[in-house]
């Protein structure tokens, strides 16, 4: 399945607020061979998503975005992590 530009587009700009949950894919079963290429599992999980940014896990209507930077999710967790821990008074906490 190859999609355009615009296909892309479209999909990323899908409204949570309109999404109607017992339509969408659930992503909590779908199983991904790790075994192949990067390009042919990004195929895949769109195949069997029909959106990849807005699906379900369980009840849950989850809206999955990207933005352009260098910082990895790890980046991000670390980042939130000690936010967190200022806001906490948690003095005790490693990352």
């Amino acid at each position: 399945m190859h999609l355009s530009e615009e296909e892309l587009q479209k999909m990323e700009q899908a409204d949570i607020r309109s999404a109607v949950r017992d339509e969408l894919t659930d992503i909590s079963g779908i199983e991904i061979d790790v075994n192949k290429s990067v390009s042919d599992r990004v195929e895949d999980y769109v195949e069997k998503t029909g959106n990849p940014f807005l699906v379900r896990v369980g009840n849950y209507v989850v809206k999955i975005g990207y933005s352009d930077c260098t910082e990895t999710l790890n980046d991000r967790m670390k980042q939130y992590i000690r936010k967190m821990a200022e806001i906490g008074g948690g003095s005790d906490i490693t990352v």
